[in-house]
Parts: C-alpha cells; sequence; structure tokens
C-alpha cells in the first residue's frame, strides 16, 4: 500500500513470513514471550498455586501436559499475534532510494511494536505481586513514616489489596493473565485505531486536493 504527498512516497513495510529472514524476528518475539510466561508460570507455582495436570496416551507412551501450563502458551500465541497486526499496519517509512535507512527503520520499527504489546501486558501481569512483595511494603512504610499524609491511603490500600490477596492462587493465575491479555489488546487496538483515524485523514485531504 503507498500513499502519495505530493513528491514524496510513503510505503507501507510489512514482514514476509514466507521467507527466513521474516519469520526469525517472530521466532525471537515468541521466545521473549514464552519466557515472561514461564517465568510468571514458576513463580506463581513456587508460590503454592496448583498446577493440574493430565496425561496424554501415546502409544505406549504417557504425556504429561499442565493445563496452566497451556494457558500460559496461549497468551504468548495472543502476544505474537497482537505484535504482527501491530507491526503490519503501523510501520511506515519513507519510501527513498537510500535502502539502508529502510534497513535501520525496519527493526527499529519491530522493536517499537514489541513493546507497545509487551510493556502493558508485563506490567498488569507482575504489579500486583510486586506491591504485596515485602520489599515494597516495607518501602511503602518508610515513605508513610516521612510522609504522614500518606499513612492513611496506604493503609487503605493494603487492606483492599490484602483481601484481594486471599484468593487462591490459580484464580490469581486466570484474573492475572485475562487482565494482562486485555490490557495489551486494548492498548495494541488504541493505536491501531488511531493509525486508521490518520490513515482516512489523509486520504480525505487528498481528496479534497
Amino acid at each position: 500500500m503507498a500513499v502519495a504527498s505530493g513528491t514524496t512516497t510513503y510505503k507501507r513495510m510489512f514482514l514476509r513470513w514466507e521467507i527466513l529472514r521474516g519469520w526469525m524476528p517472530a521466532i525471537v518475539f515468541a521466545a521473549i514471550a514464552v519466557g515472561i510466561e514461564l517465568l510468571y508460570f514458576d513463580y506463581m507455582v513456587s508460590r503454592g498455586m496448583m498446577d493440574e495436570a493430565f496425561t496424554i496416551p501415546l502409544g505406549a507412551l504417557k504425556i504429561p501436559l499442565s493445563i496452566a501450563l497451556f494457558f500460559s502458551l496461549a497468551n504468548a500465541i495472543v502476544l505474537l499475534t497482537l505484535w504482527m497486526n501491530v507491526f503490519e499496519n503501523t510501520a511506515y517509512v519513507m519510501a527513498g532510494p537510500d535502502r539502508r535507512v529502510r534497513r535501520i527503520l525496519y527493526p527499529l520499527r519491530m522493536v517499537k511494536a514489541a513493546a507497545i504489546v509487551l510493556t502493558p501486558f508485563t506490567i498488569v501481569l507482575f504489579t500486583p505481586y510486586i506491591v504485596e512483595s515485602s520489599w515494597f511494603v516495607n518501602a511503602i512504610a518508610s515513605a508513610s513514616n516521612s510522609i504522614p499524609s500518606l499513612r492513611q491511603t496506604a493503609i487503605n490500600f493494603y487492606t483492599w489489596s490484602f483481601g484481594l490477596a486471599r484468593m487462591d492462587y490459580s484464580v490469581k493465575f486466570v484474573v492475572s493473565q485475562l487482565s494482562a491479555a486485555f490490557s495489551s489488546t486494548v492498548v495494541s487496538g488504541l493505536l491501531l485505531w488511531r493509525v486508521k483515524g490518520t490513515r482516512n485523514l489523509m486520504l480525505a485531504l487528498r481528496r479534497k486536493k
């Protein structure tokens, strides 16, 4: 897709998924997403989450499978799909004769799209457990002692949050995963909506000319 503006032509960059060079960034992103999910999965298991597993008979072999791990890997696929959509719909670069510039911008736009997808997901996934950690509670307590006006706010917040902390870890796991995936979907959707609106505005201005 090309958009002409005066003497300058802008061309959308896209991944060629059918060739190795296009698949490698996707594999790297998928590895990062799986790594985040495995880190969270191991953390929740260490905190006491019951990992319900079942076995699939395959001839003489019995393959153990984890429901929670499958849920985590499904979220990694959601992240990969969001990253592909964000990159393919937002990565525009000026199409000039200098290919070196495009080769530099190409991976930078990939990294930007990855940050847009992974940042809200990671923040929503891990922040509740950081807030509950002992070092963070001690830091808030020290800040409250230094700033008395914050003390009551901190007490009210932790009274509410510790009530939620009593939930079963399996429930926490599902709620955190769904909330994190939803946050990434919303952020990605808003960005795509803004890009689509800008594109429609440019087309409307061109028609007026």
